[in-house]
């Protein structure tokens, strides 16, 4: 006979599902000697996730104009030699 689940236990299982099924997680681990400067600088940020997200979304741009622009150039012309 399966164990009855409490209240509590259910809605964890339901969150958990939840969230595997929604969500992906990355972590990032630092060095508290090594990285200090880096930690010193996420820990002043409002939102650290917002941050990064920041980061994040303005290199894809950087990269996707890149990448236009090195479709319009025209091939480079070889000359003829004389």
């Amino acid at each position: 006979m399966p164990k009855k689940l409490s209240a509590y236990q259910k809605k964890l299982e339901y969150n958990n599902a939840y969230n595997r099924d929604n969500y992906r997680s990355f972590s990032i681990r630092y060095g508290k000697e090594s990285e200090k400067k880096i930690i010193r600088w996420l820990e002043k940020q409002d939102s650290v996730k917002g941050y990064i997200t920041g980061l994040i979304e303005a290199d894809m741009e950087k990269q996707k104009a890149a990448r236009k622009s090195a479709a319009k150039k025209p091939a480079a012309r070889k000359t003829a030699k004389k």
